[in-house]
Parts: structure tokens; sequence; C-alpha cells
């Protein structure tokens, strides 16, 4: 008998041709009985009727749970929907691109009956498309080395989020993610470093598909105006991440004057900057920072030296 109640969800949207392994693999989990809740997030191709068919066909252990919704959401709107799809305490997340090894939930269960974290995340075995070994570039998040909610608190690579596994506490406590471009993985891990409730598996619990799913990473040689879309809604998502630590950290208790919040205060104007001046320009960067002259000119010198590497890599 487990302390919590478990469930795996797997989040897809037109997916359909890459799916369907990917609900397999959570269906055969060797773990005691769990929910498997399978997401749709009302795609255009024949994703939930791959659900449907697997669903169908099962006949195992695992609760299967049907969910598509009736109006595309999007990620942070449709992660808020699937805590009211289940009654679990845990849920241990799959994006529809990747697959979970049979392990995982087992493994995962044990350390949140041992240790009673918030988050866990694990390492992956990452892959290309075909299957070819993919280097394992998260590795560098913060989470793998050290937790530490002041350098959480602005920090845009915590985890692998494709690895992640939430406490509803997370959700319970803090509320729904309010802004719909916004990194989940970035709220949720900030949370549980908050907390100081954050656990690492030091295996490789899933297979990480690089090149598919959503990605804000440019997928080939990109023109200066495709380098400057992508930043544009790079810089948009993280600025709403940064919001939404804003409003955690006083949840948590935090005053404007303590630490974490000044330092999310300070990262969210230079994110700002650097949007204004990705989106229109030096004269009116300029004009913007007057009264923050250095935050400013570190904004301008820093997305310059993304785009002549985003060209030179192009």
């Amino acid at each position: 008998m487990t302390q919590f109640r478990y469930a795996i969800v797997l989040y897809a949207y037109n997916q359909e041709d890459c799916v369907r392994a990917g609900v397999q693999s959570v269906l055969a989990q060797d773990c005691a009985p769990i929910d498997i809740v399978l997401s749709d997030d009302c795609s255009q191709d024949g994703t939930f009727k791959v659900f449907q068919e697997e669903a169908a066909a099962y006949s195992g252990p695992h609760r299967i749970i049907l969910n598509r919704n009736p109006q595309n959401l999007g990620i942070s709107a449709h992660i808020n929907r699937v805590f009211t799809l289940t009654d679990a305490d845990v849920l241990i997340n799959l994006a529809g691109d990747d697959l979970c090894l049979p392990d995982r939930a087992r493994k995962t269960i044990e350390v949140f009956e041992r240790d009673r974290p918030l988050l866990v995340c694990s390492r992956a075995r990452a892959v290309y498309e075909d299957g070819s070994p993919a280097p394992h570039n998260y590795a560098k998040a913060d989470f793998y080395h050290k937790v530490d909610a002041l350098t959480a608190s602005t920090s845009m690579q915590s985890h692998l989020g494709a690895t992640a596994c939430w406490h509803r506490d997370l959700f319970t406590k803090y509320g729904p993610i309010r802004f719909k471009e916004c990194f989940e993985d970035l709220v949720f891990g900030f949370r549980a470093a908050l907390e100081d409730r954050v656990a690492v598996i030091d295996d490789e619990l899933i297979i990480y598909q690089m090149g598919r799913g959503i990605t804000n990473s440019a997928r080939g040689p990109e023109t200066p105006s495709e380098v400057r879309k992508r930043r544009d809604k790079e810089l948009r998502y993280e600025i709403s991440s940064l919001e939404q630590r804003q409003l955690d950290a006083g949840t948590f208790g935090l005053g404007q004057g303590h630490a974490i919040s000044r330092r999310i205060s300070k990262a969210l104007k230079a994110r700002k900057l650097r949007r204004l001046y990705v989106t229109e320009g030096l004269m009116p960067v300029l004009k913007a920072g007057l009264l923050t002259p250095l935050l400013t000119l570190g904004a301008i010198l820093s997305e310059n030296r993304r785009w002549r590497k985003a060209l030179r890599n192009s």
C-alpha cells in the first residue's frame, strides 16, 4: 500500500505519426496498477484515434483515462486541465513524442514514497529522430548538480522537463499556471526548489527524442528574420516564466526585498529590455533603459552575441 496515488500523463498534440509508441510505453510500466491519462489537446490529425485504439486493445492492470480537449488549450492550460482529470497525488509526465522505459514509474514511485519530494526528475536517453544517440546537453541543467532556490529563481535550464514528475501540492498551493506562453518546467522546478523538495534519479528513465515536438531551438539554417522571430518567442516565454515565478515567490511568503525576489525582478527587467531590442531595435531600448544603463548595455551585448552565433550556425 502506497502513501500516494499515481498517474502517468501522456500529453499529445498532432502527433499521430509517433504517439503510438509513447502510449505503448506507458501501458507497459512494470509497477502496481496506476492511472494512465492519455490527453489530446484537440489534435487536427488522428492522434486521439490512436489513443482510442490502444485503449481498446489494452487488457493490463492499469486504469486508462481518455481525454480530448474540446478546443486547443496550449501547453500551460492543458497542464492545468490535466490536474482535474485524475485524483492522483503524483503526475508522471510524458510528451507524446518521447518514450517511457518500463521501470520509470516503479523507480519514481520508490523515490516519492521514500523521500516525499514535490518534484522528481531523472536522466534520459537522448536520441535523434532516426534513433541514433544524441548529446546529453540537458545534463548541464542546474538540478543535476545542485538544487538551489536562489539559482533556480532565474535559471532557464533547471532540469530536463521531459522527465519531470510533480506532486499535486505544487499545483494546489501555488495555483494554476497563469500565463499561456510559459515554460512549465521552469515554473514547477522553481516551486519545488523554493520548498527544498527536489529529487533527482540518476538513471535514464525516458527516451528523449530530439528534433520532434514543441521546441524553441532552431531546426536548421535560419534567415535573419527567422532568428528574430524565434528569439522573440523564446523571450516571451522566459518573461512569462519569470512573471509566474514572481507570483510564486509571493505565495511562498517572500517579500519584494528578499534576495530571490530581487533577483527575479532584475532578470525580468533584463528580459524585457532584450525583447525590446530584438523587436524594435537600438534606440527604443536605449530610451527605455536610461535608468539602468549597465543592465541595458548587458542586454544589448548579449543579444548581439546570440544574433551573430545564430547566423554563423546558419
